[in-house]
């Protein structure tokens, strides 16, 4: 049996559609994990009505405690013998998990991964040209990954055994961090996996767009996605031909972020404008890759109340409210 665990937040708008990709599922045997995580629309209600309707749908209606603690509220329960992690926001294809049930059982692997196409992306979608299946080493998994161009929906494209998550110890969401914690948990599964597999067909499809939008953040949890971003590094560095350059990339331009919304909030606080400023020395500029973000790097070094006024300009729809 498979467990389907969905974690839900005002979702209503797109959530039926999302439950009757999993209902109707050609491969039947399926626990499916409702979180409705505080919603505050009818996204409960709908859960409550697929679960009456077909027994295989459980609920959970729980306070908001984040995308981590809903998640681990499901897999407390589950008692498939694997486990895949879905965002209400999002579109599944008929035979995703008949699919990747057959590859993970034939190959003996620990998880499967498959292609993902970002339906409401700025740029083209990669077409896939051809459906060339391979096994993953761990470093050709995990450059995958912090590859990916997002900063969250690391775990939903991917099918595990529930075993990785109970051996030697319990593998979980850490509910201490709000940022690229779905990418530091598929990190320790890659890292605790024997054997990955690999499948480019596209049946997963991921609407970020629709995502619930992390402004609200404070800078405080924001920050959480530093430490993790640093800890992922020191998981990384030790393998050899991995391009990390991104993991730092992402690290510098989380900072400057940060350092711009501190002299944006009405109140400065002077000690976060120095901790920030500090941040953007941890790298060469030569290790970030990326030469816009070198340049942004840099200006923001020299100059960072100049950074702030043409973060301000660029920003200025996104970030209408002062102290965001």
């Amino acid at each position: 049996m498979i467990t389907i665990i969905v974690s839900i937040y005002n979702a209503e708008s797109y959530l039926t559609k999302c439950l009757n990709d999993l209902r109707y599922q050609t491969y039947h045997k399926l626990e499916i994990i409702l979180v409705n995580n505080g919603s505050t629309d009818a996204s409960g209600e709908i859960c409550d009505r697929f679960s009456k309707a077909d027994t295989r749908f459980k609920v959970i209606h729980k306070n908001n405690g984040g995308l981590s603690s809903a998640f681990n509220a499901g897999l407390l329960i589950a008692k498939g013998r694997y486990v895949s992690f879905v965002n209400a926001f999002d579109r599944i294809e008929s035979v995703m998990f008949e699919h990747l049930l057959s590859l993970i059982i034939k190959t003996d692997v620990d998880m499967v991964v498959c292609g993902y196409v970002e339906e409401d992306s700025a740029s083209p979608n990669e077409q896939v040209k051809n459906y060339t299946m391979q096994e993953w080493t761990k470093t050709q998994a995990i450059q995958k990954e912090i590859n990916r161009e997002t900063d969250q929906g690391f775990m939903h494209n991917k099918l595990f055994k529930m075993d990785l998550f109970k051996r030697p110890e319990d593998l979980r969401f850490n509910t201490t961090i709000y940022t690229y914690e779905d990418l530091l948990l598929c990190v320790e599964c890659i890292l605790k996996s024997e054997k990955i597999f690999y499948t480019p067909a596209p049946y997963y499809h991921t609407f970020k767009k629709r995502y619930p939008i992390r402004l609200s953040l404070s800078t405080i949890q924001q920050e959480t996605g530093l430490k993790t971003l640093l800890l992922i590094i020191r998981l990384c560095i030790s393998f050899e031909g991995l391009n990390i350059s991104k993991l730092k990339g992402r690290y510098i331009a989380l900072s400057i972020d940060l350092l711009m919304k501190t002299y944006d909030e009405k109140n400065k606080d002077t000690e976060n404008i120095e901790k920030f400023k500090k941040n953007l020395y941890r790298f060469k500029l030569n290790e970030l890759g990326n030469q816009q973000l070198k340049i942004k790097c840099y200006v923001a070094r020299k100059n960072s109340k100049l950074c702030y006024y043409i973060w301000k300009l660029k920003n200025r729809e996104k970030y209408s409210i002062v102290g965001i």
